[in-house]
């Protein structure tokens, strides 16, 4: 995906203008202690003049959600730093943004719950040459890295190469170069990803064409460390480097960014990426018994991150009687749109802001997580950190991946389909959530998008933050897409659909707004409705 940057200059230079005056007029929001997160509330701060009157808090009045060109600018700037991997630069520069933005529309007794760990990093942009392949001097394309793994110096390390077969594995593969190959999803596995069944949609006709390819994606990404756990066969094993080859086109594997190890730490093995072409030029070299020159130049820092956590009060705000919307999203990833949550959820405070505090029902508690893409991601449980604001919850919502452009593979080429990705809203099993969101699907215009309501089965599942209402058992909804292109820390700003974002920003308002004022009689579960069981992470 080549990048194609369009900055509109007056707009960043006023956000840039807007952030810096927000930073220099605000005291910095306290860090989390125990004793700070049990404390009572400060008191909330004056209501705004209501712009809105409180039929909009469940039907949308697009005035008041941002406009498409700030969002843009928005985006701009996140994907000017490239990934927002926790604690990074680029990570710290869009936090900024988005905390600015929510404590300036009346985000209040803000709570950052710090935790440190060691961050592996080295340069996304090829032309920096901190990864390389040589075969018999010949320069072998290297579509990404393998993150955690290890790092060697310039003059990388030379060995022989040697396949391996899960069954029939090397004797040893000490002082070996490894070549793993990630297959794609396979026949019998083909009926997990079909096309999902679903409640309600738009533009049907178009619905799922592109379904296997973004299962493919989502398949072979996670294969890595999950399904393979190549990390845990070449780790202590004596292998001095490690190739892993994707079932993908040159295109589509660039800058293929996959989920990190399981368990803190690195393999200790530096690793690259390959797509299928290069792969069939490695596959030949290990076959003539060929070496290879491997090099990954990284570095690792010690970093600190945080859970963010603020509060948009509600009438009861402070008193025995609130009652809590968890409005939840995470704040990390290797790319634009993954994960810009923060940017949606931002969207969402910005509207119910323009609601006098006695017109909202209820609160709405703002949880950002920057466990996403780190090892041993999601090793902190905010929920049990903070069991005074847990029982207040009465429902969930997650957003994530808003305004996705969809891309597909056509031989070699990974080129836009011309169509939006999949807008996925999840709904619990419950009647009136799931009418609200159809309801919010037509009003806002999302094209292609599918209401669906995985307890009822046969209608996918949740996915991302969207699973905290399943796996706490809350009534609530999801918001997500499909991800063809997102894997990568290639998709940038070039990939953003600015007038999507904002129909799939009203969607997220109109469910908030649903879930803010709804009878917990009318948002209840099924009686027999139990928590989903959290993921069981495979043995090392």
């Amino acid at each position: 995906m080549k990048r194609v940057l369009y900055v509109p200059v007056h707009l960043v230079f006023i956000l840039f203008a807007s952030l810096a005056m927000q930073s220099c007029s605000e005291t910095p929001a306290p860090t989390s202690t125990p004793e700070a997160a049990s404390a009572a509330p400060t008191a909330a701060l004056p209501a705004k003049r209501a712009t809105a009157t409180p039929d909009k808090l469940t039907n949308i009045d697009m005035s008041l959600l941002p406009r498409p060109n700030e969002v843009y600018a928005w985006h701009v700037m996140k994907d000017e730093g490239g990934g927002t991997f926790s604690g990074s630069p680029s990570w710290i520069r869009f936090m900024t943004i988005v905390e600015t933005g929510l404590e300036e529309h009346g985000l209040v007794d803000v709570i950052k719950d710090r935790f440190g760990y060691r961050r592996w990093f080295t340069s996304d942009d090829p032309a920096d040459q901190r990864w390389s392949l040589r075969i018999n001097d010949e320069d072998i394309r290297v579509a990404s890295y393998l993150a955690y793994t290890g790092e060697n110096d310039e003059s990388g390390v030379t060995a022989p190469l040697v396949l391996y077969d899960k069954a029939d594995p090397p004797d040893s593969l000490e002082g070996k170069i490894v070549i793993f190959q990630v297959p794609s999803i396979d026949e019998r596995s083909r009926s997990m990803f079909s096309k999902p069944g679903y409640e309600f949609g738009t533009d049907t006709e178009t619905l799922g064409t592109n379904q296997l390819l973004s299962s493919n994606q989502w398949y072979q990404s996670n294969y890595v460390t999950r399904f393979g756990r190549f990390d845990a066969i070449i780790k202590d094993s004596g292998a001095v480097g490690a190739l892993v080859i994707f079932e993908m086109g040159p295109w589509r594997a660039n800058g293929l960014y996959t989920f990190p190890l399981l368990k803190p730490g690195k393999t200790g093995v530096p690793g690259l990426y390959l797509d299928r072409v290069a792969g069939r030029r490695v596959l030949r070299a290990a076959q003539l018994g060929q070496e290879a020159t491997l090099t990954l130049l990284a570095e690792e820092e010690d970093v600190q991150a945080y859970f963010y956590t603020g509060f948009l009060p509600g009438k009861n705000y402070g008193t025995a009687a609130d009652e809590h919307v968890l409005v939840i999203t995470h704040s990390d990833g290797p790319n634009l749109t993954q994960d810009n949550g923060g940017f949606a959820i931002l969207s969402v405070i910005r509207y119910f802001s323009n609601f006098a505090q006695e017109d909202r029902p209820r609160t709405l508690a703002v949880m950002i997580d920057a466990q996403h893409f780190m090892p041993h991601r999601h090793m902190n449980d905010w929920y049990a950190m903070h069991p005074e604001i847990v029982g207040k919850i009465v429902a969930t919502i997650g957003m994530e991946h808003f305004g996705q452009r969809e891309y597909t593979e056509q031989g070699e080429l990974f080129i836009e389909s011309g169509l939006p990705e999949q807008t996925l809203i999840f709904a619990q099993d419950n009647d009136f959530l799931i009418s609200e969101a159809i309801r919010a699907v037509q009003a806002a215009g999302v094209p292609r998008a599918m209401v669906q309501s995985p307890p009822r089965g046969n209608q996918g599942n949740w996915s991302g933050m969207s699973d905290v209402a399943v796996k706490k058992n809350y009534p609530g909804y999801g918001m997500s897409s499909n991800m063809s292109a997102y894997w990568s820390t290639q998709a940038r700003i070039n990939t953003f659909d600015k007038d999507l974002f904002i129909k799939q920003a009203a969607v997220a308002a109109q469910l908030t707004g649903v879930l803010m004022t709804a009878g917990l009689d009318q948002i209840a579960l099924p009686p027999d409705a139990k928590p989903r069981a959290p993921f069981e992470e495979p043995e090392s």
